[in-house]
């Protein structure tokens, strides 16, 4: 932008009189220094949807998501019900498994869960609610016990998972969940163990120590002790 600016130019011993030139004083517009925060989440955008975003998806915890639909909102609704939670449940864009996000989020990916409905041979509608209570009560439990967060940043990977488990079977037992056959929950625990899908100093442990940690969840509520009771060990877990 041209500026004028008024100057005062000597005119001999009798005085001066006032004179006006045009200065050029052309500022150049500032630019703003980039967002490190908005960076991140355009890189995050366009590496978990390479083809074009889906209509009403948004951020969450680093991860491109959609709503939730049911029946995952309506069990993680009864979870949080049930331990006072407030765990919002997201629709991931990531081919992953359920996760959860310290003490806030839980994902799932539809096409996931899909898979791993097949590779068990579930087609019975009530045998997959039953596997989806096990699998979203897990990832409360993680939320509830603090995981992923500095108070337990000590504490191994291994021993997170199997407490999740262990709050899982709790869990199940609480909620009179009895009705469902426990040997397709086990059976689902052992294929989703380490040792089952090949998974090399896997965190989750093996089927059989996933299921004996369910187990000591069902047995504590069963008794009528609180969820921290400390259980018996379980093998190769320390």
């Amino acid at each position: 932008m041209a500026l004028c600016a008024k100057t005062a130019l000597a005119q001999g011993a009798q005085g001066a009189d006032d004179d006006w030139e045009i200065v050029d004083q052309t500022v150049a517009t500032p630019q703003p220094t980039p967002d490190r925060a908005a960076i991140l989440e355009r890189l995050t955008i366009q590496a978990q949807a390479p083809n074009g975003v889906p209509p009403g998806s948004f951020l969450a915890c680093h991860q491109l998501v959609l709503p939730a639909e049911e029946p995952y909102t309506s069990i993680v609704a009864l979870l949080n019900q049930m331990w006072g939670t407030r765990a919002t449940v997201y629709q991931t864009l990531r081919r992953s498994g359920p996760h959860a996000c310290p003490e806030t989020y839980i994902f799932y990916n539809p096409e996931n869960i899909k898979e791993v409905s097949r590779r068990m041979g579930i087609k019975d509608k009530e045998q997959e609610r039953a596997m989806l209570y096990v699998i979203f009560a897990h990832e409360i439990g993680h939320l509830i016990h603090h995981d992923g967060t500095r108070q337990r940043a000590a504490v191994p990977r291994q021993i997170w998972e199997h407490e999740a488990d262990r709050f899982a079977g709790y869990t199940f037992y609480r909620l009179n969940m009895k009705r469902f056959d426990t040997a397709e929950i086990e059976f689902y625990l052992q294929a989703i163990g380490d040792d089952f899908w090949g998974a090399r100093n896997g965190w989750h442990g093996t089927g059989q120590q996933r299921v004996a940690a369910f187990q000591q969840g069902w047995d504590l509520a069963r008794s009528g002790k609180s969820e921290d009771s400390p259980p018996p060990a379980i093998s190769g877990l320390e």
